[in-house]
């Protein structure tokens, strides 16, 4: 296993970059990434809960809300310190941000996972029981995706 400490720590190493134009070709692929999920899922935040833009299922929309956050807590907390240390091309944000990130990226990813077999599982029974499931409550419907936060 490669152990790096502070003064070894380099982009070419732990990322693979060993060249300039690479290096910014992926600081600019991550910037567009953090942008397009910064204005993308806004977009859905702000059209589902001030102007309730969505004419699905009340659970759907919910899910779909809760996928948004999960998105922006992952570009925020994951791809952003990334960003970083490729364009800076070194370690700036610390050692525990560092690690903290990959922890965050984990379960955010395995909380994505499950939010859209959420979503599935929902539109299956929502196309099986149309009468039962139909009439969830938006109190039930933030009870699945709680649950599947914390199954993560």
């Amino acid at each position: 296993m490669l152990k790096l400490r502070d003064n070894e720590y380099s982009n070419k190493t732990v990322y693979g970059i060993e060249s300039e134009p690479l290096r910014y070709i992926w600081a600019g692929y991550f910037i567009f990434v953090i942008l397009s999920s910064l204005i993308g899922d806004t977009t859905i935040l702000i059209a589902a809960v001030k102007y309730k833009a969505f004419k699905l299922q009340r659970i759907i929309v919910v899910i779909i809300q809760h996928i948004a956050v999960c998105d922006l807590m992952v570009s925020v907390s994951y791809i952003l310190p990334i960003c970083v240390s490729v364009m800076a091309n070194g370690l700036v944000l610390g050692n525990f941000l560092c690690y903290l990130s990959s922890y965050f990226g984990f379960y955010l990813n395995l909380a994505s996972a499950f939010l859209i077999c959420n979503i599935t599982t929902s539109k299956l029974l929502l196309l099986k029981y149309p009468l039962r499931f139909g009439t969830t409550t938006l109190r039930r419907a933030h009870l699945s995706c709680l649950a599947c936060w914390f199954a993560a």
